[in-house]
């Protein structure tokens, strides 16, 4: 039968009307349901005979929806289409099959494309979740619709293939070693459940081969090659909780340099052809933990299965290491070089933990060093250190510690407090100190405790000894108060009490809150008395102390920072402190007068000044130059003093050209940014010296660098220098560079191209004025400054961007091994007894004779004096009925027998900066008389034995106080701070409880002092004991 063209046209323009969609798009609709038809078709005919594994799965419920839209029962059966032809709106195709919170531990390689990153929802059934399509179908859908491709492999063959949709999914912990210092710095706190997926019948070998292709996915730097381990862990409970409880018990003492390192007591997954996925029989209690290789660093996990392998501590080189040392931290890779790290590695190895059994057993014994023990810098922690040492030498404390009282009072519920986290980090530390027996302490679980709840002390900056001192005995005192629920305390009006009713009660308030030893040995009690200025209406209350604040008065010191270069690795660093009426003062005579005593440099030296800041250096200052105008521009950085060499000297000075240079390493991470690892240097050249000559110039510079290398003795004439140079460095240790002023606008001066990233400065017979001519002529006011870029260490095993740190520790080894030498042979010396003591070293700041002195009876005077309160601190008068800015006084009431002194040599400045105090404080070692200053001279402690009517008498008639009732307090420790904020540095003097004698603790260092070298202008935190009334009574030689 035929149809003519105006029947059809009517029977479209019927459907047109039915449905309400385009003719053009019907057409398209009708024809997409006959193409997948006939495909579905193929599919189910070929599927079972077909040499394919690869499929992927649709949406049952999309291909529902679809099958609506595109009326396809009906298109295909070759009926009409129904009401809903084209009128559904349709999603992304397998949105509704995807698990959406997954917390996926990461992407297998191809990131993009690998099936095994799409995860499902679990247990999925086909033709009721999903149907199987073809990749024909796959890229007909991809033509038409938009959503997410999922493919899936078959396994089998003929009636028994099918296609294995729902992968299997386990517990998983991917171990790198940045996990590791996380987790030792305290910045990842718990493993998050984290899962991977696979086939549970891909054998093993290929799963590992997966992991390792992905692993140059991952930023840094790791071993492509053999670079992962498989691992299996198991816990009945939690197993991400268990291993990270498991790791962070054996890291946390670990330091950024140690290598990141645990051992695990879960068993290795082998790497073989023969073993499925699912023939491991993982569960919930099982954790797969994947573990990545840093290149050139040691695996994270030591097991038993397979060998040690690190860098090995002596030698340097990165091999299997069956020589560890029994503190864990350290191994070697033979007997020879563990022997041969000993002296350096034994006096700070540190086999005990902070476990409280293991603190426990440790007590004082014949071999332990009983307080004299050094504690290691680990970054900045001078400040920590000394405040530490002090301390450790408030023997009545330490005590407390050594002799295990602190464990029965620990107060782990007190929400004030650590949970007993940070007393136990110190007490381990006083007990390394005193029943230990090795002379250098490393702080590092200490400095994390102290950084994990003061978050103020965490990372590696400067601080204040004052500061730590004060945190440190409130965070023992809360983890160690006694008192396990704190009531409610309401204060009264105690308006026209005696004071000692007034200042008993406040104190039994006090105690209701707080009981400790550190209460018991520490707390005293200030008497504070606020004055209206209008109305004379005075208040009176009593508010304890933990340490006392000292004011310094003071005439106005001027001060400057000095650098002193002597070479590339000798630079020291003072302040010099002078009068005001120095200001006028000519830079060369002022530095006659005190630069060149306290530098020691020779007067006959012809000297350049230059200010720095921040790294980069000034122009050239005039010697005519006023000292104060100098020291105004030099104020947030240093005035720089190069004393010139003699080949600098020979050249004329109207002919000097001062070429300034830096130098830069790759930073390491990325290797994507120069840092400089040194500041500018100026080198004295001449207008016509060539390029040859400034190389060589610069390389003399050098010289102490390459140590390693050549010695300065073999390169004394030019000809020497030169043809080593040209022989050994040149090209290979480090280029130098014209620093390009160029950016993406402008053209480089020297080689004009844009963007420049510095020019090579060549090995060649051009001149310096050719070189600034020609760079002058495209901008004038181009200016020549150098750059030494690095690419190569002189050290071996060290990184080009750390030669100067390790310059600098290696000479820091040598000190100390001639000290300890220097030492033993003192030791074995029979005139002994002739010899002079230790002196203390300067710490390279001055100690110029233009200080202030004031007696430490001065400053406890200017501290009681009255002062006015601010005006945002203004106290409300109840006779005024408003806020007044009141006048405050503060005196002692009563002091514990451990009186700590702060003397406020810090005041605030301009802007953020604080200027210090130079002034010479100076006070008794033995028989400080505190009696005109305490006002009650018993201790808090002695309220309940004291009786109201014989306290009231001798505040009423001091005169009547006998001699025996004399308070005398004897200083036991100081900590000591030289220079200036954010530049100085911290150590300690304390005095042995055990043996009497005094000694000077510069972190890992320690040196028997003269008791008459304890009073010095850098005394900052005074620490004094009160004496009993039996030590009073005896013949004690005092101090005025």
């Amino acid at each position: 039968m035929k149809f003519s063209r105006k029947d059809d046209d009517q029977e479209d323009s019927d459907e047109q009307q039915r449905t309400g969609i385009p003719q053009h798009q019907a057409n398209k609709l009708k024809q997409q349901a006959k193409e997948i038809h006939q495909m579905l078709l193929q599919l189910q005919e070929n599927f079972e005979d077909e040499d394919c594994d690869k499929y992927y799965i649709l949406s049952k419920n999309w291909f529902d929806s679809w099958k609506q839209y595109v009326s396809y029962d009906q298109v295909v059966n070759g009926q009409a289409p129904d009401k809903k032809f084209g009128q559904t709106m349709l999603q992304n195709y397998n949105n509704d099959l995807l698990e959406m919170r997954i917390n996926e531990c990461f992407k297998y390689y191809p990131l993009n494309s690998n099936p095994w990153n799409i995860w499902l929802k679990p247990n999925l059934q086909e033709d009721k979740d999903y149907i199987v399509i073809s990749q024909q179908i796959q890229n007909y859908l991809n033509q038409h619709y938009r959503g997410l491709q999922i493919v899936r492999n078959s396994v089998g063959q003929g009636k028994n293939k099918k296609v294995i949709v729902n992968l299997f999914k386990f517990n998983a912990a991917l171990i790198l070693p940045n996990t590791i210092i996380q987790i030792a710095q305290d910045n990842l706190t718990q493993f998050e459940k984290e899962y991977l997926q696979a086939e549970e019948n891909c054998v093993l070998n290929d799963f590992y081969a997966l992991i390792q292709k992905t692993v140059h996915t991952f930023r840094g730097n790791y071993n492509n090659q053999n670079g992962v381990r498989i691992w299996r862990y198991k816990n009945q409970n939690d197993p991400h909780k268990a291993l990270f409880a498991e790791i962070r018990k054996q890291v946390q003492d670990l330091d950024y340099n140690d290598d990141q390192v645990f051992d695990f007591s879960g068993d290795p997954i082998e790497n073989s052809s023969d073993i499925t996925l699912k023939s491991l029989n993982l569960t919930d209690n099982d954790l797969v933990v994947i573990e990545f290789q840093q290149s050139f660093k040691p695996w994270c996990i030591r097991h038993p299965s397979v060998p040690i392998e690190g860098k090995c501590e002596s030698c340097g080189s990165i091999s299997e290491l069956h020589f560890p040392c029994k503190c864990k931290k350290v191994a070697y890779c033979s007997e020879r070089c563990k022997v041969n790290d000993e002296r350096y590695h034994l006096p700070k190895c540190d086999p005990c933990g902070s476990d409280d059994e293991q603190v426990k057993k440790m007590n004082v014994g014949e071999q332990s060093v009983k307080g004299v023990a050094g504690l290691g810098n680990l970054g900045n922690t001078c400040f920590m250190n000394s405040g530490t040492q002090c301390l450790s030498n408030t023997y009545q404390l330490s005590e407390y510690f050594i002799t295990n009282k602190y464990f029965d009072e620990i107060n782990e519920d007190n929400p004030l407090g650590t949970k007993g986290q940070l007393v136990r980090k110190y007490a381990s530390l006083i007990k390394k100190l005193w029943c230990g027996d090795k002379n250098i302490v490393i702080p590092t679980s200490f400095k994390k405790a102290v950084g994990q709840f003061q978050p103020m002390f965490k990372g590696f900056q400067q601080h204040d000894s004052s500061e730590l001192i004060t945190f440190l005995l409130d965070g023992l005192h809360e983890d160690l108060n006694r008192v396990k629920k704190k009531p409610y305390v309401e204060s009264k009006d105690n308006q026209g009490k005696p004071d000692f009713e007034v200042a008993k009660e406040s104190w039994q308030n006090h105690l209701a809150r707080n009981q400790s030893i550190i209460v018991d040995l520490m707390h005293g009690q200030y008497k504070s008395t606020l004055k209206c200025p209008t109305c004379s209406q005075i208040s009176i209350t009593f508010d304890p102390f933990l340490t006392c604040g000292l004011s310094i008065p003071s005439k106005k010191l001027k001060s400057i920072q000095i650098k002193v270069i002597k070479s590339i690795v000798q630079i020291e660093t003072k302040y010099i402190n002078f009068e005001g009426s120095k200001k006028a003062m000519a830079l060369h005579e002022f530095t006659k007068e005190f630069i060149i005593p306290e530098f020691k440099i020779d007067p006959n030296q012809e000297l350049i000044y230059y200010t720095s800041y921040s790294n980069d250096i000034q122009d050239l200052i005039d010697p005519k130059s006023e000292i104060n105008s100098v020291r105004k521009n030099a104020k947030r950085g240093y005035l720089v003093i190069k004393p010139l060499s003699e080949e600098e000297r020979a050249i004329p000075s109207d002919d000097r050209i001062y070429l300034s240079y830096s130098q830069k390493a790759l930073d390491g991470f990325g290797q994507q940014y120069k840092r400089t690892i040194l500041q500018q240097f100026y080198v004295i050249i001449q207008k016509e010296h060539t390029l040859k000559q400034i190389h060589l110039a610069i390389f003399k510079a050098l010289l102490p660098i390459f140590c390693d290398q050549v010695s300065m003795n073999d390169l004394q004439t030019p000809e020497q220098l030169k043809q080593y140079y040209e022989d050994n460095i040149y090209q290979k240790y480090y280029n130098i560079q014209f620093k390009s002023p160029s950016t993406y606008w402008q053209s480089c001066s020297f080689c004009s191209q844009k963007n420049c990233q510095d020019c090579d400065a060549d090995y060649t017979e051009e001149t310096y004025q050719k070189i600034k001519t020609k760079a002058q002529q495209s901008d004038l006011h181009t200016k020549i400054e150098l750059i030494v870029f690095w690419n190569k260490s002189p050290f071996q095993n060290v990184k080009p961007v750390d030669i100067y740190q390790y310059y600098q520790n290696q000479q820091n080894k040598k000190q100390m091994e001639e000290e300890r030498n220097s030492m033993s042979n003192d030791e074995n010396s029979n005139n002994n007894l002739n010899k002079p003591r230790y002196m203390v070293k300067s710490n390279n700041y001055s100690n110029n004779n233009a200080t202030q002195k004031v007696a430490l009876q001065e400053c406890l005077k200017q501290s009681e004096q009255p002062e006015q309160l601010a005006e945002d601190n203004a106290w409300y008068c109840k006779v005024c009925k408003e806020h007044v800015q009141a006048f405050k006084s503060m005196q002692i009431y009563k002091a514990s027998d451990i009186l700590i002194f702060t003397l406020k040599r810090f005041k605030a400045s301009s802007g953020f900066f604080k200027q210090k105090l130079e002034t010479f404080v100076d006070f008794p070692v033995r028989g400080l008389d505190l009696t005109e200053f305490i006002l009650n001279k018993n201790r808090p402690l002695d309220y309940d034995i004291e009786t109201q009517q014989k306290e009231m008498i001798e505040e009423e008639f001091p005169g009547k106080r006998e001699d025996d009732k004399k308070l005398l307090y004897d200083l036991y420790a100081v900590s000591n701070h030289f220079g200036g904020m954010g530049g100085g540095h911290y150590t300690a003097f304390g005095k042995n409880h055990l043996n009497g004698k005094w000694y000077n603790f510069d972190d890992a260092q320690v040196n028997e002092v003269d008791e008459d070298q304890i009073v010095s202008k850098n005394a900052y935190v005074l620490f004094y004991k009160r004496r009993s009334k039996e030590e009073i009574t005896q013949d004690f030689n005092t101090q005025d």
